[in-house]
C-alpha cells in the first residue's frame, strides 16, 4: 500500500508542477474494491460547484503527441509541448497510413518503453500494467473465463474486439522498421488499448478549439488520456461537469453536489448500461431500487429509408417508466413513448419503430403515423401483432442462446464471478421484457 500511495503522490506533485491541482479537501483513495478513487478526507466536505481536479492541457497524452512537432505534419496542438530529448518520432508513412486512435496506443506504447525517461512516467507507473491486463476488460481475459460470457451479446462484442485488435496491430506493426518490432508486441499493443478504452476522454468534450484546428483527421478519431482526472470512479447518478479554459490551458473535473467526509467522489461517464461497462471499463453496476443498470442491447440492420433511426437498441429490466431506469429513459427518442402499451414498457421506442417501418414497408400503412401512435398501440391490428411477435421471436432466442450455453463448472475467479453475474441479469431483463410481451396490448 506505501508503494501505491507513493506513486499517486508522486502523480499529484507532477500535475501540480505544471499548474495543477487535486482539490485539498480530497484525497487518492486505493483498495481492492475501489482500486484508485477519490475520497473526501476526515473532517472535510466538498460542496457543489467545487473543483475536484485541474489538469493542466500540456499533461493529456494522446495522437496528438505522437505528431507534434513531427516535420512532417504542420498541426502543433497547444496542449502538448514538443517531447522530451528521448523522444524518437515514428515514422511519417507510419502516421499518416495508420488510423489516429491505433496511432494514439503507440505512443503510449512508446512511452511506457522508455520507462523513467519519459515525462509521463509519473503518470504511467500508476496505471494497471501489462503483466495484470488479465483480470481488466474482457476481451484480455483467459479463453475460459470468456467462455462464461457464451450466449451472451458481450460475448459475440469481445469475438469482435479480439478480431479487430488482431487487424489493427498487423496493419501497424508491417509500416513500423524491424528495430521496433521486439519491443512493440502484440501483448503491449493490448495494454495500451485497455489502458485508452477504459479511461480515455473523446478530444470534443474537453480539448479547446484552437487545439483542434488544422486536424490531419476527424475531431474525435482518437481520444485522450488526462492523468489524476481519470482517477474518479462512474456512477450514473452523479452530477458533474467538465470544462476547459482556453486561455489558462487546463481542463477541470467540477462536482454539482456536496460530499461528505469519507464519501467517495464520483466522476460520470455517461449513460452506459452494464453491457457497455463491462466492455469498456471491467464492471458492472448492481440492481438496487434506487438504480438498475442491466439491458439487452438489440441490433437492427441500418436502413437510411427508416428515417436513421439508430441500428442498435436497448431492452430494460424494468419498464422505461420506474425511476430506476435512469439510463434507459436518458436513449429514447421521445419521452412520450413512457406512455406506452405495456407490453412495450420494456423496449426502446427506436427498436418498436425500427419494426414498425420494417413491417409496413412500401405499404400504405405507414402515412404520418407518429412515434407516440406507435408506442401507444393507434396502429393497424394485425400489425400490431406482428411487432410483438417479432419481439416475441428475437427475446426468445436471446433467452434460449443463454440458457442453453450455461458455464459447464462452477465460477472460480473473479473475472468468472462477473460473467456469471451479467449473464444472470440479461436473462432476468429477457424474461421481464416477454413477460411484459404475453401480456398482450391491452
Amino acid at each position: 500500500m506505501a508503494a501505491v500511495t507513493e506513486r499517486y503522490d508522486a502523480l499529484l506533485r507532477w500535475v501540480e508542477e505544471g499548474g495543477g491541482s487535486l482539490n485539498p479537501a480530497i484525497e487518492i483513495y486505493h483498495d481492492d474494491v475501489t482500486k484508485g478513487s477519490y475520497r473526501v478526507k476526515d473532517s472535510c466536505s466538498v460542496g457543489a460547484e467545487d473543483v475536484i481536479v485541474t489538469l493542466p492541457l500540456s499533461k493529456t497524452l494522446s495522437y496528438l503527441d505522437a505528431i507534434s512537432c513531427h516535420p512532417s505534419f504542420s498541426h502543433s496542438s497547444s496542449s502538448s509541448v514538443c517531447g522530451h530529448e528521448k523522444q524518437a518520432h515514428f515514422p511519417a508513412e507510419f502516421l499518416e497510413k495508420t488510423p489516429p486512435h491505433v496511432v494514439g496506443r503507440f505512443f503510449l506504447m512508446q512511452e511506457y518503453l522508455l520507462g523513467s525517461e519519459s515525462k509521463w512516467w509519473p503518470y504511467i507507473r500508476t496505471l494497471p500494467q501489462p503483466e495484470h491486463m488479465s483480470t481488466a476488460l474482457p476481451a484480455m481475459w483467459p479463453s475460459d473465463d470468456i467462455e462464461f460470457l457464451r450466449g451472451t451479446n458481450a460475448y459475440v462484442a469481445v469475438q469482435d474486439i479480439k478480431s479487430t485488435l488482431k487487424k489493427e496491430y498487423k496493419q501497424a506493426i508491417k509500416l513500423l522498421p524491424e528495430r521496433y518490432h521486439a519491443e512493440y508486441t502484440r501483448i503491449l499493443y493490448h495494454w495500451a488499448y485497455s489502458i485508452f478504452t477504459s479511461r480515455s476522454f473523446r478530444p470534443s468534450l474537453i480539448l479547446p478549439a484552437e487545439a483542434l484546428r488544422g486536424l490531419p483527421c476527424e475531431l474525435d478519431d482518437f481520444s485522450v488520456l488526462l492523468p489524476l482526472y481519470d482517477i474518479g470512479n462512474h456512477s450514473p447518478l452523479a452530477q458533474i461537469a467538465w470544462t476547459t479554459d482556453e486561455q489558462a490551458q487546463v481542463c477541470t473535473l467540477k462536482t454539482r453536489q456536496r460530499y461528505s467526509a469519507g464519501e467517495q467522489v464520483f466522476n460520470n461517464y455517461g449513460m452506459k448500461t452494464n453491457a457497455e461497462l463491462l466492455l469498456g471499463y471491467g464492471f458492472v453496476l448492481s440492481e438496487d431500487e434506487r438504480l438498475h443498470n442491466d439491458y439487452v442491447h438489440i441490433k437492427t440492420r441500418a436502413d437510411p429509408d427508416a428515417g436513421d433511426l439508430a441500428a442498435s437498441h436497448i431492452v430494460s429490466l424494468r419498464p422505461m417508466i420506474h425511476p430506476s431506469s435512469f439510463v434507459g429513459r436518458s436513449k429514447l427518442l421521445s419521452a412520450e413513448s413512457m406512455s406506452c402499451l405495456p407490453c412495450f414498457s420494456h423496449i426502446q421506442d427506436t427498436l418498436i419503430a425500427a419494426l414498425y417501418e420494417s413491417i409496413t414497408k412500401g405499404e400504405d400503412e405507414t402515412g404520418d403515423v407518429s412515434l407516440n401512435e406507435i408506442m401507444r398501440g393507434d396502429i393497424s391490428e394485425p400489425v400490431l401483432e406482428k411487432i410483438i411477435n417479432s419481439l416475441g421471436a428475437k427475446l426468445s432466442i436471446d433467452l434460449e442462446d443463454i440458457e442453453e450455453n450455461e458455464p459447464e463448472y462452477e465460477a472460480a475467479n473473479r473475472n468468472q464471478h462477473l460473467a456469471v453475474c451479467y449473464r444472470d441479469q440479461c436473462r432476468k431483463v429477457l424474461e421481464n421484457a416477454l413477460r411484459s410481451l404475453m401480456a398482450g396490448n391491452g
